[in-house]
């Protein structure tokens, strides 16, 4: 028995020799960080100065009260939401699409998936060239039949349209490459079963088509929305926030008042405020997943 444990403990004892060299990184570039924020976010620090006093929880209670913190975290939940959902169905519909053309299919879904690819500031300088206010071509076309320019970067209304547009059009190649890959391995012999009952079309697509891709849609829920609340390349390079914060997330929020305003106190008790809705999201996925999966 003593022989017995102590093999354990040797092999235990291996067993973390082993992982030592990938938990060193874990422990120095992801915990210690996460602690080391957790303690600023109750200091007035300013980034710059060695010295700093405590406030409690100040940091914590003026978000609460300041109603630019509130339109920033509607205006993350918004694009989170419209930056999810409509890639995902537009997806579903290319994929439908593809799936029955075969002809040229590949052409198509690797046409698309090179937004996904491409790397966001690119994506977005190009998307300016085509909403520019004053160079666009959208704005081009409303001249040559008539209408008024739009400030489609600068209005209150518009510019949100436009970071949400650019970002879904983007992530609609990965929906379309793997939606359309799940539904080409559909066993033939379930599809021609199904048929001979009658469920052709939108039965098809809900007895059949749904049921077994749902494996991917919950994976392109997960990422997609992970990938969203993170989102900061297309807004800088489109909007920098504006006008007046109508494009302002929290991550681009926390961006500023960290590296801008050095208002690193802050700006870290804001990160830990963002990583409790991250955590608070990926609880809804896993209930999510759980509830889709269940037998």
């Amino acid at each position: 028995m003593a022989k017995t444990i102590g093999r354990k403990a040797k092999d235990n004892l291996w067993a973390l020799a082993l992982l030592l060299p990938t938990l060193i990184p874990l422990v120095v570039f992801w915990i210690y960080p996460l602690f080391r924020t957790f303690h600023i976010s109750f200091t007035d620090w300013n980034y710059i100065s060695p010295d700093y006093q405590y406030v409690q929880l100040d940091n914590y209670r003026n978000f609460i009260e300041d109603s630019f913190f509130k339109k920033v975290l509607m205006n993350t939940l918004v694009f989170t939401f419209f930056t999810v959902v409509p890639p995902i169905v537009l997806g579903l519909v290319v994929a439908v699409w593809l799936n029955k053309i075969k002809a040229l299919r590949n052409f198509f879904v690797a046409s698309v998936f090179s937004a996904w690819i491409t790397p966001t500031i690119v994506v977005s300088m190009v998307w300016i060239s085509i909403f520019d206010k004053d160079t666009g071509i959208l704005n081009a076309l409303l001249k040559g039949i008539g209408l008024e320019p739009v400030a489609w970067l600068g209005g209150q209304s518009t510019s949100m349209m436009v970071v949400i547009v650019v970002t879904v059009w983007q992530y609609l190649g990965l929906a379309v490459l793997l939606l359309t890959s799940a539904m080409a391995k559909l066993d033939p012999e379930v599809e021609k079963a199904n048929a001979l009952d009658g469920g052709k079309g939108f039965r098809k697509l809900m007895r059949i088509t749904l049921p077994a891709i749902a494996p991917i849609l919950v994976f392109l829920f997960i990422l997609f929305t992970l990938d969203s609340l993170k989102a900061y390349d297309q807004i800088y390079i489109l909007t920098q926030g504006g006008p007046s914060g109508a494009t302002s997330t929290i991550l681009y929020y926390f961006y500023v008042m960290a590296f801008e305003w050095y208002e690193t106190g802050p700006a870290s008790a804001l990160a830990i405020i963002f990583l409790i809705i991250c955590l608070l999201i990926s609880a809804f996925n896993y209930v999510l997943s759980k509830f889709l999966f269940k037998k």
